[in-house]
C-alpha cells in the first residue's frame, strides 16, 4: 500500500522512471551512483547561470524527459542478451541511465527550487519515448535506441558542452553516452532484426523527432537561445551527420521526411544567420539606473509608462481628401522609423534579462484583415522612413493580400484536417496553465496601431511582454488653436497620438511629442518631393512562388506548414524574402556571403 507521503506529495514524470529502475539494481550498485551524483552535486548546482533561468529550467525539463527513456530498454531487456558479456553491457549501461536520469532531474528540481515544480510533464515528448518503450523485439529496441536515440542525444550533449553550458555536467555524462553509441556496433553480433520492419519503426521514429520535439517551441528556442545561432547551426548539421553515419551501419538511409526536413534547414539557416549578423542585433550594457528599474518591474502585462500628446497634421488637409486616407498612418509610420534611425536609444529592447540593440529601425503596422473574422496582423518593415510613401502603401497592399491568403488556406486546412485545431487549442490551455511563461524573446520592433477610425480620441494601449514600445493614433479632430505668430485662433486638424513604453528602457524625460513633430514635417518634404519627380510604374506583387513553397511544405509537413501559416497570418516581416527560402542558388550566395 502506497504510504500517505506519496499520495499527498505531487512528483514529476521523470521519477517513477528512475524508480523502475534503482529497485532493480543492488544496494552497493545505489550506493555508487549515490556517490556519483554527490560528486558531482557537491557545490549545489554544479554548473554557473550564464543566461535566463527559464531557458535552463525547459531545457534540463526536455533532457530530463528523454534521458530517463534510456533506463526502460536496458531494464526490460538485460535477461534477453545472449551471452553473460553483453548482459554486462546492458546492466552497465542500466546503472548509467540510472544515473543520468538522476543528475537532470536533479538539476531540474534545483532549478526550480523553491517556487515549484518543473514544467508539465510534455506528451508529445513522452509518445516519442513509449514509442520506443513499447517495443517487444529485443533486437529492433536495441537498434532504436542504442543506435539511433542515443546517437540522436549525444549530439545534444557535444553541443551544449561545446557552448559552455553546463560543461561539467556534460563531460561526465558524454563519456557513458559515447560508450553507448559505441556499444550498438556489439549489438550487432545478437543479429540485426528485419530491414523492413526497422526501417517502417525508423522513419516514424524520425517523424516523432521533428514533429514532437523540434516543433516544440518552448523547449527549441531554449536550447537555441542557449547555443546561439552559430550553435545551432552546428547542432542542426552534427545531428544530420550522426544520424546519416549511424544509419550505414545497418545500410539504411534517412527516410524522405527526414530529408525534406533537413534540406529545408540547410536552405533556411544560412538566411538566418545572414540576416542575424547582417541585421546586426548586439547586447548593450545597463546603466546603474536601468540596473535598479530591473528590480522593480517584470516584463510588462500593462505598460509601465504612457504620455499623450498630440500632432498637428494640417498640412495634409486630411478632411479635404487631398491626399489617399492612408497617408496619415503611413507618415506617422515612417515618422517612427525615422526618430528610431537617428536615435539608438529607442532601438534598444529587453530579452531575458539583457539589454539590446538593432542597427536598424524596425517598425510595425497593425492591420485589421478585411474578410478574416477579429484577424488583427502585424506588418513589420525595415527602415521604412527611406522609402516613398507610394512604394510603401503598395507593399502594405501585397503583404496583406499575403496575409489573407494564409488566413484563408488555414481555415481550409481546420475544414479538411480538424485536428489541426488542437494545435492552438492546446497552445491557449497551455498558456493560461502553465505556471511557467513561455520563453518568449523581446523584440526591436515599435509597432503602430490606427484605431481613429472606430472615433476614439484617447487610449492607453497594453504592451506585449516581448514590446518595448508601442503607439496608437486615434482620430483626427478640427479644433480652434492659437497662432503665436498671428496672434489668433486657427482651425487646425490635430491627430491624438498615446505611447506606451517599458519603464525599465524609456522614461518621460525623452521628448517624444517634440521628435515625433519634427519627423513628421520631415517625412510630409520628403513626401511631397518624391510626389513632385517622375514616379516608376509599381504593381501589386505576384506572390505565386511564395504560395507554391507553403504548398510545397504543407505537402511534406501538415503541421509545420499549419504553424507556418498561423505565424504568418499574424506577424509578416515585410524585409524577410520568404519566397526565396526554397531557391537554392539563393542559398548559395548567401553561404559564399557568410
Amino acid at each position: 500500500m502506497k504510504s500517505l507521503s506519496e499520495i499527498l506529495r505531487p512528483s514529476w514524470g521523470s521519477e517513477q522512471w528512475i524508480q523502475e529502475g534503482w529497485d532493480k539494481i543492488s544496494v552497493n550498485e545505489q550506493e555508487m551512483i549515490l556517490r556519483r551524483v554527490d560528486e558531482l552535486f557537491t557545490e549545489g548546482l554544479p554548473f554557473e547561470l550564464k543566461h535566463d533561468k527559464i531557458l535552463y529550467i525547459y531545457a534540463f525539463s526536455l533532457l530530463a524527459q528523454l534521458e530517463v527513456l534510456a533506463i526502460q530498454v536496458p531494464l526490460k531487456f538485460e535477461d534477453q542478451m545472449s551471452t553473460p558479456e553483453f548482459r554486462a553491457l546492458m546492466h552497465e549501461q542500466l546503472l548509467d541511465e540510472i544515473f543520468h536520469g538522476i543528475v537532470f532531474t536533479k538539476i531540474l528540481f534545483l532549478l526550480c527550487a523553491p517556487g515549484a515544480l518543473p514544467p508539465t510533464y510534455n506528451d508529445s515528448i513522452e509518445e516519442l519515448c513509449n514509442f520506443i518503450r513499447n517495443e517487444d523485439c529485443p533486437r529492433v529496441a536495441l537498434m532504436l535506441l542504442n543506435l539511433i536515440g542515443e546517437g540522436w542525444i549525444e549530439e545534444i550533449f557535444y553541443a551544449l558542452e561545446k557552448y559552455n553550458i553546463a560543461p561539467k555536467v556534460f563531460r561526465v555524462i558524454i563519456d557513458d553516452e559515447h560508450r553507448h553509441v559505441c556499444e550498438a556496433d556489439l549489438y550487432r553480433d545478437i543479429g540485426l532484426p528485419d530491414i523492413d520492419v526497422v526501417r517502417k519503426k525508423l522513419a516514424y521514429l524520425e517523424s516523432q523527432l521533428l514533429s514532437n520535439i523540434f516543433m516544440q517551441y518552448k523547449y527549441m528556442y531554449s536550447i537555441r537561445n542557449l547555443l546561439g545561432v552559430s550553435g545551432a547551426i552546428d547542432f542542426i548539421q552534427s545531428l544530420n551527420r550522426k544520424h546519416r553515419q549511424q544509419l550505414r551501419k545497418i545500410d539504411l538511409e534517412p527516410s524522405e521526411h527526414w530529408h525534406f526536413f533537413m534540406t529545408f534547414a540547410k536552405e533556411i539557416i544560412p538566411l538566418i544567420q545572414f540576416y542575424t549578423q547582417s541585421k546586426a542585433i548586439y547586447e548593450v550594457p545597463m546603466t546603474p539606473i536601468r540596473k535598479l528599474l530591473m528590480t522593480q518591474w517584470s516584463n510588462p502585462s500593462d505598460p509601465a509608462m504612457t504620455g499623450h500628446y498630440s500632432v498637428n497634421v494640417s498640412c495634409i488637409d486630411f478632411f479635404n481628401k487631398r491626399f489617399p486616407p492612408e497617408t496619415v498612418t503611413l507618415l506617422i509610420l515612417q515618422t517612427l522609423s525615422g526618430i528610431l534611425a537617428e536615435n539608438d536609444s529607442f532601438r534598444t529592447f529587453l530579452s531575458h534579462g539583457r539589454f539590446y540593440q538593432s542597427k536598424e529601425a524596425y517598425t510595425g503596422l497593425v492591420v485589421k484583415m478585411p474578410g478574416c473574422d477579429d484577424q488583427i496582423g502585424t506588418i513589420v518593415f525595415e527602415n521604412c522612413h527611406l522609402m516613398t510613401i507610394r512604394e510603401l502603401g503598395i507593399k502594405v497592399q501585397n503583404v496583406l493580400q499575403m496575409m489573407i491568403y494564409c488566413f484563408k488556406k488555414r481555415e481550409f486546412l481546420d475544414s479538411v484536417y480538424p485536428h489541426l485545431k488542437d494545435i492552438v487549442d492546446d497552445k491557449v490551455y497551455e498558456f493560461a496553465n502553465e505556471f511557467y511563461p513561455h520563453p518568449m524573446s523581446g523584440n526591436p520592433v515599435v509597432s503602430l496601431s490606427n484605431i481613429g477610425f472606430c472615433g476614439y480620441n484617447q487610449a492607453k494601449a497594453p504592451l506585449r511582454s516581448t514590446e518595448a514600445m508601442r503607439v496608437t493614433i486615434m482620430e483626427i479632430e478640427r479644433k480652434m488653436v492659437w497662432n503665436h505668430q498671428t496672434q489668433s485662433f486657427e482651425a487646425q486638424d490635430i491627430l491624438p497620438v498615446s505611447v506606451s513604453a517599458d519603464h525599465r528602457i524609456f522614461d518621460g524625460n525623452l521628448p517624444i511629442p517634440k521628435m515625433t513633430v519634427s519627423y513628421f514635417d520631415k517625412m510630409f518634404a520628403k513626401m511631397l518631393h518624391d510626389i513632385s519627380k517622375p514616379q516608376p510604374t509599381q504593381a501589386l506583387n505576384n506572390d505565386s512562388q511564395l504560395i507554391k513553397s507553403l504548398d510545397q511544405l504543407i505537402a511534406n509537413h501538415l503541421e509545420m506548414g499549419y504553424k507556418a501559416l498561423l505565424f504568418l497570418q499574424t506577424y509578416w516581416m515585410e524585409f524577410f524574402s520568404l519566397e526565396d527560402l526554397l531557391k537554392p542558388e539563393l542559398a548559395e550566395q548567401v553561404e559564399a556571403a557568410i
